[in-house]
């Protein structure tokens, strides 16, 4: 191993595709035995949707062994979430001797599953959610695009009498709802870019930020996506979800990544990074708990809370991520309900926070919102850290007149909505050394099946008989959770044994179903009987082949032989 040449996290600039590209193969360089990168795919502009997969290459196949999945950059402006992704794998790696976790269990990485959209974010400092359709335009919609040529995309704000915002009198360069006693002047806003197919018509839609535009569904056009709402369970269509996409896994990338989950039946933990207000979020994410088996929410409520003992970040269901005094509607078709009644897994994802949280908003604060008004004392706070920084870090253009083709005079200008939201990169490390912390204990509690008490015993010049004891001593059952017993994905744990060239089977079958394995404390005793003929000049003579196939725990294989 070439250790010396395994890459630093740097924490200077957002990574491109590029630089992830670079990074995984260095690390797989550094690191040949226990570290090989591929791909579950290939993005709609043709990149590969990097896999870096981690494990002992040396002493075992990768699909034999428990996975745990980390993804990150399903939404495409959250562009830090690679950079847990990215710490993990390389601590993983150069921690390998101390924790032992690689030779027992196989670690699959996606650090961006949307790099399209994501280069288009770090190239202008945009915001797209997933992914955007900007090849197939509606009429009278405004599309993103770098118009005044200086490689950003930002706001357009521009004068109407019908405008829903107005300067902030507290701070000028914000943007607050116009209220019935406000005075003038009232703004209307767009995306940076040009109208499409524009008839003149004063109502002009925009496309590209449908995501953060549920307050004005009748404002939204084109097509975007929210991959994050695109996965089969509680998946409601467009007019009730937006960016849900035309029907489950629509997307290429969620089709590609549900078929490798599905290709690795002994996945048993999965976790997702974020860029959100910092929280440690559960199941469920858009039904009530009521349709969790509560054994099974006790247990995600306890891994939340490991999450949270390791962040300091509050712990919380999904579908309670939400202001102060708003319905707990949830959001549908979200992977941490696919995961769950689907998968049978226990899982989490991990928001790693924003800018905001440098100028003092915490989770709590955020949850306590009761209206607008909140959420602006926060932005004028948030620009009063900047000005007291200095500007250090890139957040607001000064708004600027601009005399647009179709529009007439406006202002461009605005937040860089990739700063705006991301946390600040060079305040991650200690979140992503809690993460790696919290990556560590979760994926210790694998289901672990191993062979005990194992006996050959002879009984007369030809009879065996092989004794064994098949153990769970994971933490937890091979079926994971109770949802997981009634999912044909987790198959039960089975012994097979293959008799050698001459021996005869006495017993009834060669294969014995055991059923699942408790965490622990269970077990099975198996046992077959044989007759092989004695071989003269030998002191061992080989019976056969045993297999275990241990469902999420790790499969057995071995060959048995018998002294002469």
């Amino acid at each position: 191993m070439n250790e010396s040449a395994a890459p630093d996290v740097q924490f200077e600039h957002f990574y491109s595709y590029e630089e992830i590209d670079g990074f995984l193969r260095a690390l797989a360089n550094a690191f040949p035995d226990l570290c090989r990168v591929g791909s579950i795919g290939q993005s709609l502009e043709g990149r590969d949707i990097h896999l870096l997969t981690l494990t002992d290459f040396t002493s075992g196949r990768p699909e034999e062994r428990p996975g745990y999945v980390i993804h990150a950059g399903i939404h495409a402006h959250e562009l830090a979430s690679a950079h847990a992704a990215l710490n993990i794998a390389k601590r993983l790696l150069e921690n390998r001797a101390h924790h032992g976790l690689l030779n027992r269990v196989t670690f699959f990485i996606l650090p961006r599953l949307s790099p399209d959209s994501s280069e288009f974010c770090l190239r202008t400092s945009t915001r797209i959610r997933s992914r955007t359709d900007f090849c197939n335009r509606d009429s009278n919609t405004v599309y993103p695009e770098d118009i005044n040529d200086n490689g950003q995309i930002l706001t357009i704000r521009q004068e109407h009498p019908d405008g829903e915002f107005v300067a902030d009198s507290a701070d000028l360069r914000l943007l607050v709802q116009r209220r019935s006693d406000s005075p003038g002047p009232y703004y209307r806003t767009f995306p940076e870019g040009y109208i499409h197919d524009w008839d003149g018509v004063d109502r002009i839609r925009v496309a590209g930020f449908d995501a953060f535009l549920t307050h004005r569904p009748d404002l939204t056009a084109g097509k975007s996506f929210d991959w994050n709402r695109n996965w089969s369970y509680g998946w409601r269509p467009e007019s009730e979800q937006q960016g849900a996409g035309d029907f489950p896994f629509s997307e290429l990338a969620m089709r590609q990544f549900v078929e490798f989950l599905h290709r690795y039946p002994k996945i048993f933990g999965m976790v997702g990074y974020h860029c959100g207000h910092p929280s440690i979020i559960r199941p469920p994410a858009s039904v009530s708990s009521d349709e969790l088996d509560a054994d099974d929410e006790i247990a995600l409520e306890e891994l939340a809370q490991l999450g949270a003992q390791f962040t300091g970040f509050p712990a919380l269901p999904l579908v309670k991520m939400h202001w102060a005094g708003r319905r707990d509607r949830g959001k549908g078709g979200h992977s941490l309900d696919f995961t769950y009644q689907h998968l049978g897994l226990l899982t989490v994802e991990i928001e790693l926070g924003t800018v905001m949280n440098a100028a003092g908003l915490t989770t709590e604060n955020y949850l306590s919102w009761t209206s607008r008004a909140d959420e602006e004392g926060w932005m004028r706070r948030l620009m009063q850290w900047w000005d007291r920084g200095g500007h250090r870090h890139p957040l607001f253009e000064p708004w600027q007149p601009y005399e647009h083709p179709q529009l007439g005079n406006v202002e461009i200008g605005g937040f860089l909505y990739t700063v705006l939201d991301n946390p600040l990169l060079r305040e991650l490390p200690p979140t992503l050394e809690a993460a790696y912390q919290f990556t560590i204990a979760h994926a210790s509690k694998h289901p672990w099946v191993v062979v005990e008490d194992f006996d050959i015993q002879r009984f007369d010049d030809s009879v065996y008989r092989i004794r064994m004891r098949v153990a769970n001593r994971g933490d937890l059952p091979t079926h994971l959770t109770n949802k997981g017993k009634s999912l044909r994905r987790l198959r039960p744990v089975a012994a097979r044994f293959t008799p050698a060239h001459g021996v005869t089977m006495l017993s009834a079958a060669e294969s014995q179903e055991l059923g699942h394995l408790a965490a622990v404390t269970g077990s099975q005793i198996v046992e077959w009987f044989v007759s092989a003929p004695q071989e003269s000049g030998t002191d061992t003579q080989i019976l056969g082949e045993l297999y275990i196939s241990g469902s999420t725990g790790s499969d057995i294989k071995r060959t048995v032989e018998a002294s002469c």
